[in-house]
């Protein structure tokens, strides 16, 4: 079992001891700067940020390097810590949650290196492997023997996930011995469970209805589990399914090809931004949703191969979230998923686990699905779980200089 410290309660000597201060108008604000998985980021103490609700953007903007407003073309993010492209432009925002359903919210800022502008809408399922880290490190939760379980519930998406990590003799230490593909060398591992993860943007497994829609003339599969997807063959669009991330990159005509079939499938599964369907030009700009992937067969001992793009650009590897989505979409008859993949067997009416191995360009990420077949021919997937490793780089206090008067007078306000 493990003890979860209240707000009230004393913490140990940590970062989250000494909150936001201003010396000779520089903002000193504490953050931890992490590596979840492939991404990276960082994590700030949610009581720090509450007082400044308000200001927090202005915040977060300063710590990552992005515009203060509008876009700035080019930019390098040199004045943060922010290192360019999505997976490495991630703030998560941790508080204590009520205990009901789980012990610590999370909210996610995602980050653009050219735009002011900050998405609410989403998680990351890498970046979430370096919660636990930030809670042992910090004290924030007392150490299991041999496991320590944390729940941590996502407000961006509304998802629980069941966080497990191994601490050996109850301390607070996870043993760094968990390797990843995309990662070099070994690191403490994590095993998360996203809880009830269909229907995360837009409450269906299948937004539009059909197990597969036709855009641009190309047949494709939206689906939605931990993430909402579009699903489309690599052959269908004239790739092989094995190419470079940087050859990917550089195609502009099919980036500019997937971009249409995104925004026509963003619009047909109805995806909303503050509660408000996105727009077609909204759909064209976003750097969060819908992810999109191409899939082809496997060549390396997987079950697929897949090209993921989140959706501006294509991966590195293949983020969790949407290796979740595109496992369960697998498992579904009929998707471009399940057409492509080899060597599954198919969903039984009683609950069971399935190992979906997927080739990416970074190796084989794993994720187990827990699923059923319903009477009425659709599906259930309870959860579906995955292991990432995590690094902590280092905690500190961001210099924010020149500070806006009204962050100066907030922060006054604290002390």
């Amino acid at each position: 079992m493990h003890t979860i410290h209240h707000p009230s309660a004393p913490l140990p000597l940590s970062l989250l001891t000494t909150p936001p201060f201003l010396s000779h108008g520089v903002l000193h604000f504490p953050v931890s700067y992490m590596r979840g998985g492939t991404s990276t980021g960082v994590i700030i103490w949610g009581p720090h940020l509450a007082p400044l609700a308000d200001v927090k953007e202005e915040i977060l903007r300063k710590i990552m390097g992005v515009p203060d407003e509008g876009e700035l073309k080019g930019n390098r993010q040199i004045t943060g810590l922010g290192r360019g492209p999505a997976t490495s432009n991630k703030v998560f925002i941790i508080e204590p949650a009520d205990g009901s359903q789980a012990d610590f919210n999370s909210t996610l800022a995602q980050l653009a290196a050219e735009k002011s502008a900050i998405d609410w809408s989403v998680n990351c399922g890498n970046m979430s492997a370096a919660i636990p880290l930030f809670l042992l490190n910090n004290g924030l939760v007392t150490a299991g023997n041999p496991l320590t379980h944390i729940r941590v519930f996502n407000t961006n998406t509304g998802v629980v996930t069941d966080c497990r990590v191994p601490t050996p003799d109850g301390l607070p230490t996870i043993p760094a011995d968990t390797a990843i593909p995309g990662v070099y060398g070994r690191f403490p591992g994590v095993e998360l469970s996203l809880r009830d993860p269909v229907g995360s943007k837009t409450g269906q497994l299948l937004p539009t209805g059909q197990v597969r829609d036709t855009f641009d003339g190309i047949e494709v599969s939206c689906v939605d589990v931990a993430v909402p997807m579009v699903i489309i063959r690599a052959d269908a669009v004239g790739m092989r399914g094995d190419e470079s991330v940087a050859s990917l990159n550089a195609h502009a005509p099919l980036k500019e090809r997937l971009r249409s079939i995104w925004v026509q499938a963003g619009l047909a599964m109805q995806l909303k931004k503050k509660g408000i369907s996105m727009t077609a030009d909204e759909l064209a700009s976003s750097e969060t949703v819908p992810k999109v992937c191409l899939v082809s067969s496997p060549t390396q001992g997987g079950h697929i191969s897949v090209r993921y793009f989140t959706p501006q650009e294509s991966h590195a590897s293949l983020a969790v979230t949407g290796g979740c989505c595109l496992a369960t979409a697998c498992l579904i008859p009929g998707t471009t998923a399940h057409e492509v993949a080899t060597s599954l067997e198919p969903l039984s009416a009683n609950n069971a686990q399935c190992e979906v191995s997927m080739e990416n360009p970074a190796g084989i990420l794993r994720a187990r699905v827990f699923g059923r077949r319903l009477a009425d021919g659709g599906f259930a997937f309870p959860w579906v779980a995955y292991e990432r490793n995590a690094q902590l780089y280092l905690d500190g206090h961001f210099r924010i200089h020149q500070p806006s008067a009204r962050l100066v007078e907030q922060v006054t306000a604290m002390t």
